[in-house]
């Protein structure tokens, strides 16, 4: 190959030492081709500069969370593209991380803040795995389902304040569940503390909102039937319970 020796390969001892990582996970990247060693004259392996970048991309992203198989697909999607368009997709991969770390959060600070009130809460089984699931959930509702779940900046509505909305219902849903399952009223001081945060959910997703927001907040309910089948099931064991919160705390 022309060229090649002009290349600083380094053996995969000094790759692992270079990017703090290990050896044997480089072998395992090897194996698996998500970052393919080339190989010397004694088929050890061997990494030049274009590998040592890849494995710190690799890096970033497994830092943030995703896993191997996206960073594998999306690393190959970015072979030929220009700088921008690369570090344009970082960007893109990081900020879905950061929306399954939020959902995952919210889901179990909802889980730990009924068990802070109830310690001998049963959490039905199952119910925080498949609730936290941003990939089964947000990303399959309508309007969002058709757009590119690596950019979610590319909806045309405020996206933050649709986040913030689904995520407080997640909250508050995920409470509803617990607390009804467990035999605890509505009317009860967790049931009115729910129902004061489950008002003040609705009142921030429609208050001021850009057009468009205030709308899609009114059309959830009319297209529950569209819904991902883990929200749709929440949503469907857990709204009489909600609205029964929120009149007993308007109530005192």
């Amino acid at each position: 190959m022309p060229g090649r020796d002009a290349v600083e390969w380094i053996a995969v001892g000094e790759a692992a030492w270079r990017c703090e990582t290990t050896v044997r996970t480089l072998q395992y990247y090897d194996r698996i081709g998500l970052l393919v060693a080339d190989r010397d004259d004694s088929g050890r392996r061997r990494y030049g500069p274009e590998q040592l970048d890849r494995l710190r991309r690799i890096q970033l992203l497994t830092s943030a969370g995703l896993r191997l198989e996206e960073i594998g697909t999306a690393l190959d999607r970015q072979d030929g593209q220009s700088l921008v368009q690369t570090y344009s997709e970082q960007v893109r991969l990081l900020e879905i991380a950061e929306l399954r770390l939020r959902c995952q959060r919210i889901v179990l600070a909802a889980v730990t803040q009924v068990l802070r009130e109830h310690p001998d809460t049963r959490v039905p089984e199952g119910v925080v795995a498949a609730t936290m699931s941003l990939d089964r959930t947000l990303l399959r509702h309508p309007g969002v389902e058709n757009a590119d779940p690596h950019a979610p900046a590319d909806l045309d509505i405020d996206v933050e304040r649709v986040l913030t909305t689904y995520f407080g219902w997640k909250a508050c849903a995920v409470q509803a569940l617990l607390l009804a399952e467990n035999g605890v009223p509505a009317g009860s001081p967790s049931g009115r503390r729910l129902g004061r945060e489950w008002q003040e959910t609705t009142e921030h997703a429609l208050r001021d909102q850009p057009a468009g927001t205030g709308d899609l907040y009114r059309a959830m309910e009319r297209s529950d039937h569209r819904w991902p089948s883990e929200d749709r099931v929440l949503h469907q064991r857990t709204k009489d319970f909600l609205d029964r919160c929120l009149l007993a705390a308007q109530q005192r």
